[in-house]
């Protein structure tokens, strides 16, 4: 497991957050390393290349890889919860205002002016006009 997390996370460019940190371990079992095909994990105490992972079978190193892919669609949709076996977190508290997260559009006209456009547009001029 060591040698695994050592092989991912040394690839990366800087200091990662435990979260993409566990993100790009499962990364790289997902895209196949473990697989008998793969490059697989070369045991750094051995003189000549092992594979440390050799006594998994073929069928152990699918599943491992499946799982992972699995995880990670997980994690895309929010659901780390179910990867660590606890209860889902509470939904965070809607913040005042959340429903104007459009970005404000400015339009230039003919003449010069610029007009706003969007939902905020007629918030603003019935408040500020």
């Amino acid at each position: 497991m060591e040698l695994l997390v050592e092989k991912a996370l040394s690839s990366t460019k800087g200091p990662l957050s435990p979260g993409d940190g566990l993100r790009r371990v499962l990364e790289c079992v997902a895209s196949g390393m473990l697989l008998a095909d793969g490059p697989g994990i070369q045991d750094p105490c051995e003189r000549d290349q092992r594979d440390a992972l050799g006594p998994m079978t073929c069928q152990q190193r699918e599943d491992l890889t499946a799982s992972a892919q699995h995880a990670l669609r997980l994690l895309a949709f929010r659901q780390i919860h179910k990867i660590l076996g606890m209860d889902p977190l509470p939904p965070p508290r809607s913040r005042p205002g959340a429903r104007f997260r459009k970005r404000l559009r400015f339009v230039p006209t003919l003449d010069g002016r610029v007009l706003l456009s969007g939902a905020i547009c007629g918030f603003l001029k019935k408040h500020f006009a």
